[in-house]
């Protein structure tokens, strides 16, 4: 069995790695419209609808009060 004793840990690249791929899913949610940090930046049209936009339909069909 080897031995340990002398070995450096590889923390620093582990965390690296971690950052990069955290900045990378981030800047995935934010061009897909899932979180808005920078406004303007981004698909045109949103990808997950946050919101149901009412209709035309919808809101001539509800009865005048």
């Amino acid at each position: 069995m080897p031995r340990l004793v002398g070995q450096r840990s590889n923390a620093g690249a582990n965390i690296t790695v971690l950052i990069t791929l955290v900045a990378i899913f981030g800047i995935f949610l934010e061009y897909f419209g899932v979180i808005d940090i920078v406004p303007g930046f981004g698909r045109e049209g949103r990808y997950f609808q946050l919101k149901i936009q009412p209709t035309n339909e919808q809101v001539n069909e509800q009865p005048n009060k």
